[in-house]
């Protein structure tokens, strides 16, 4: 069996890598050339506390692989640190989707928050979730480790793009042409985030319309005082996380849906929006000059998560991998190895599971890292 993997994000380098190394599956990974995308630009939080249970459940499987691998946490540069995650006022006794905690996790008060972490202004009756076994990755650092490894085990890893595909009907595979090479596959998966929508309209293949795109901004500063945790506050939307010493990360989301990817601007007004909330809710943080400016453009899909999706109308050949937003760095990577389980499930008649995808549940997708 042979699969083709397009674009060397962070998704698509982590599902290329478990179809090798878990299944034994030969894999072409399309490169695409150098380019910015989001997994570069990605803060890299990770944390087992999220609102929604799939993605909850998807983000503590990786964090426990990431905690207990070796390999994965030198890959990726892992910094253990506490994270919180701020919730708006409850309209019953517990915020909604807070039911089952992580089991290192604990409830932080507003007085708690002030006092020990800097956080204040918050409406009241706002809580967080404290996690003090969380912390942050380099996405883009794991990614090209993970690339490494797939060249080491014998993986095409061509930097060309996409550039026409066929499909030779409904027991047949795919062929596909690069700016090089024409190559076949059996099945062929589209791990190219923002780029996902134009690609595939590119190629002739109807577009649904299912994923968005939209800018993401966020700055590394200088930064003195005192430095929270890594942190997302839904109270405002500011979130953010050491950057090393003297430095913070922060970003607020915005509103640039329908952006093009590759072409998005760092704009001065969001982040003298950023400043501001800093201010607001972190007035014993003082913020600095700003070191790094990161722009840059990502998809959002109706599952609000990284998900698998076959496309309709490929003869069940050709399937997305993306939409998860700049939070997917916590999820990847049990999310890919799920998603690689469930391709060749798809692609093994008789096997448990290899009929149509379930359809994805929509819920509210914040943009948090």
């Amino acid at each position: 069996m042979k699969i083709c993997v397009v674009g060397a994000g962070m998704a698509g380098a982590l599902l290329a890598w478990r179809l090798v190394t878990e299944h034994g599956v030969r894999v072409t990974l399309l490169a695409g050339g150098a380019r910015p995308d989001a997994t570069a630009a990605s803060g890299g939080l990770v944390r087992a506390f999220e609102r929604d249970p799939e993605t909850a459940r998807l983000s503590a499987l990786s964090l426990a692989e990431l905690r207990t691998s070796r390999t994965l946490r030198e890959w990726s540069g892992y910094r253990p640190g506490a994270s919180l995650y701020v919730l708006p006022p409850a309209t019953g006794p517990a915020p909604a989707g807070t039911d089952a905690l992580p089991p290192t996790a604990e409830w932080c008060d507003a007085r708690r928050l002030a006092d020990e972490f800097g956080l204040r202004g918050l409406p009241e009756g706002a809580v967080a979730v404290l996690e003090p076994c969380a912390g942050h990755l380099s996405p883009d650092g794991l990614r090209r480790a993970v690339i490494t490894d797939l060249v080491a085990r014998g993986a095409d890893v061509p930097p060309d793009r996409l550039r026409a595909l066929s499909f030779d009907g409904p027991e047949g595979g795919v062929s596909y042409l690069t700016g090089t090479v024409r190559g076949t596959a059996d099945v062929l998966v589209a791990a190219t985030g923002a780029w996902t929508g134009p690609l595939l309209r590119s190629l002739g293949v109807p577009d649904d319309g299912s994923l968005r795109s939209k800018a993401t901004q966020c700055a590394v500063y200088r930064a003195g005082g005192l430095l929270p945790p890594a942190f997302v506050d839904e109270t405002s939307g500011l979130y953010g996380r050491p950057a090393g010493p003297g430095r913070m990360l922060l970003g607020l989301p915005t509103e640039r849906w329908g952006a093009a990817p590759g072409t998005v601007r760092f704009l001065g007004h969001e982040e003298r929006a950023v400043r501001a909330a800093a201010g607001t809710r972190l007035p014993r943080l003082s913020l600095g000059r700003l070191l790094h400016p990161v722009a840059a453009v990502d998809a959002y899909g109706p599952a609000g998560r990284l998900a698998l999706a076959p496309v309709a109308g490929t003869a069940g050949r050709l399937f997305t991998f993306t939409g998860g937003s700049g939070g997917s760095a916590k999820l990847a990577l049990a999310a890919s190895r799920e998603a690689a389980s469930a391709l060749l499930a798809r692609l093994s008649p008789g096997t448990p599971g290899s009929g149509p995808a379930p359809a994805a549940t929509p819920i509210s997708r914040r943009e948090t890292s």
